[in-house]
């Protein structure tokens, strides 16, 4: 009995067409999603900027979405969700190349279809280009192996062009479209009806042409081999770089054949290659693959999963020519075709085996499939925003503070303080010797308001990496806080003697010097502060409330006349020009302003009218300096 059981009176492309209609189907949620991620890259340039590595055709598709969408992502994301669809019929059109029979092709195309790890190509805008590289070499690969250029006649016909084109656009959407030409000299070899090479030859020396093409471009334009081998390395610990290569194998084998828990941050440690059982298990891996070949090796769609597992997962890896970090789920997209291939082989073998129950295993391959989707609909919300992201890779490895970390960083900029106290908390507790972690709990602390806190976790930091200015600058700040002005200004002295051109250690500087009462070393701090930052309000402000109690106050009303213009809405800058004013015995221009402070803050009109009478009563210069950065 042959082993794919053709099916009659079924339309191939329709079955096809309802695989790719089904891809389409469990993608559409993600058309509502935002920018995640390095996404926002796109958003800063507003559809400007150059993907990493050489990929000019993706990068033209970007921009074009960014115009259409007018700065949304709905565009880009229709059109992620559209090229998988588009995947998947070409998967569904390899299969039966490779002598599928149209149901096998259908339930193979419907596991591709609703693999979970396609989540991250598919629901990630700047996962796009293994997408469509891979999208584009299926449709090369399908159009080089269409029967009449498999002739002898055909290696003259124009008709191979298509895939030339097509083939080139690929390359320049991702180096993962390299691994083309080799799958399709393999699948002539290995496919249901092998094809001589000298028959095929000059389709394979053109091809080879727009390789060499390629590479050549991709090197006159900087993104040579050479160049990228730091991008290559991200996620490995020093320690771990020797096994990089095969436990990215490992790890990607895995994620193909049990795609669960999927993890967008994953890394190596040395940790993990530290037992002889880690070592070896790729080699086992590796050798599952082979033996399973050599049993189904009669079978077209064994020999050529293997062939579209092994050859695409070579781009993936971390190898100084390619750009990535170690095991991307998305630059597994094209060799996720060849894992499809052989589970559809041992779906084969399956009912070959039991040639009565063709039915029930149908229905048991398309729950497999639906069980797949079912991963996929629980994943494909992770790719909606930073936050779901970060807590999913956080879930995915509890151990890893990397995830905790990059979370923190993102409530910093969100300025959502608890909840980056919180995430940084997790990474320090999991790693109370991440350097990085302490410093930005340092910083934290600060904003909170925590500065004993503060000041132990920054001397941790300093115990490490003594002269770190930027965390001597957020130990002035805490120290100032807690009534230690003298230690602060130390603090701050130490941060300026490393890096002269710190603003915030020159600010920092003078609010400590100020506490202590060396109101003139104070000024000069200040007045350094200003000549880095000309548009420092707080040195300003601060820097006016000490030339008025030093008595200048003529310097003292033209430094707030300048600070009122960089910012109307300051409060505290309009209620010391009032003041500065009043004791220069312009009553007329200190009303206006009271009125000014009056718009902005009825509720610091009335301590601006207590400083007034204050002032009357002692006639004593009170002015408003404000507290020290944080960074």
């Amino acid at each position: 009995m042959p082993e794919h059981k053709q099916t009659k009176n079924l339309d191939p492309n329709a079955l096809g067409l309802i695989a790719a209609l089904a891809a389409i189907v469990l993608y559409i949620p993600a058309i509502q999603y935002g920018w995640v991620w390095d996404d926002r890259v796109m958003v800063d340039s507003q559809g400007h900027a150059l993907l990493e590595g050489y990929r000019p055709l993706a990068s033209l598709l970007f921009r074009l979405e960014w115009n259409l969408g007018y700065g949304t992502p709905l565009i880009a994301h229709l059109t992620s969700v559209m090229l998988h669809g588009a995947a998947t019929f070409l998967f569904f059109r390899l299969a039966l190349s490779l002598a599928a029979g149209p149901m096998l092709a259908l339930v193979t195309s419907l596991l591709f279809a609703a693999h979970p790890v396609h989540v991250e190509a598919v629901a990630y805008i700047s996962g796009r280009p293994d997408l469509l590289a891979t999208t584009l070499a299926l449709l090369a690969l399908v159009i080089a192996r269409k029967a009449e250029l498999c002739t002898p006649e055909g290696c003259r016909s124009l008709k191979i062009w298509p895939a030339y084109i097509v083939y080139a656009a690929a390359l320049l959407s991702d180096e993962v479209a390299l691994a083309m030409p080799f799958v399709l000299i393999g699948l002539d070899r290995l496919g249901p009806t092998p094809v001589p090479f000298k028959q095929r030859r000059t389709h394979y020396s053109g091809f080879l042409a727009i390789t060499l093409v390629y590479l050549l471009m991709r090197f006159m334009s900087g993104h040579g081999f050479l160049s990228n081998a730091g991008a290559a390395a991200m996620g490995i610990e020093p320690g771990a770089k020797a096994w990089a290569v095969p436990m990215a194998i490992y790890e990607s084998l895995r994620v193909l054949f049990v795609p669960h828990p999927l993890n967008a941050l994953r890394t190596l440690t040395a940790a993990e290659i530290a037992t002889t059982a880690s070592k070896i298990a790729p080699f086992l891996a590796l050798l599952g693959v082979a033996l399973f070949v050599a049993w189904r090796r009669r079978d077209p769609l064994a020999r050529a999963g293997a062939l579209l597992l092994l050859l695409p997962l070579i781009p993936s890896l971390p190898i100084a020519p390619f750009v990535g970090s170690f095991t991307e789920e998305r630059a597994l997209y094209f060799a996720s075709v060849g894992a499809c291939l052989l589970v559809g082989s041992l779906y084969a073998a399956v009912r070959n085996a039991l040639p009565r129950a063709g039915l029930p295993l149908t229905v048991v391959a398309i729950l497999v499939a639906v069980a797949a989707g079912a991963g996929t609909h629980e994943r494909l919300p992770v790719w909606k925003d930073n936050t779901s992201l970060l807590y999913a890779a956080a879930k995915a490895d509890p151990k890893d503070p990397l995830p905790h970390l990059m979370l923190a960083d993102f409530f910093m900029n969100e300025q959502n303080w608890p909840a980056a106290e919180a995430s940084i908390d997790r990474a320090v507790t999991l790693d109370p010797n991440n350097h990085n972690a302490l410093v930005r709990q340092v910083a934290i602390l600060n904003r909170r308001g925590k500065f004993d806190l503060s000041a132990q976790a920054a001397h941790k930091a300093l115990a490490m990496v003594p002269n770190d200015p930027m965390t001597l600058t957020n130990l002035s700040d805490a120290l100032v806080h807690t009534d230690k002005p003298a230690e602060g200004a130390d603090a701050a002295a130490r941060a300026i003697a490393l890096d002269s051109t710190l603003v915030n250690a020159w600010y920092n500087y003078g609010v400590a010097l100020a506490a202590a009462g060396h109101l003139n070393e104070a000024i000069g701090a200040y007045q350094r502060t200003v000549a880095l930052e000309p548009g420092h309000i707080l040195a300003l402000n601060n820097l006016g409330a000490l030339l008025g109690q030093s008595g200048k106050l003529v310097e003292a009303r033209e430094l707030y006349r300048r600070l009122v213009v960089q910012a109307p809405n300051s409060v505290e800058a309009h209620m010391n020009l009032a003041l500065v004013y009043m004791r220069l015995g312009d009553m007329q221009a200190a009303a206006r302003e009271r009125a000014a402070v009056k718009n902005l803050s009825p509720n610091a009109v009335q301590e601006l009218d207590a400083v007034i009478r204050q002032y009357q009563g002692s006639r004593l210069p009170v002015l408003h300096p404000q507290r020290p950065i944080t960074r």
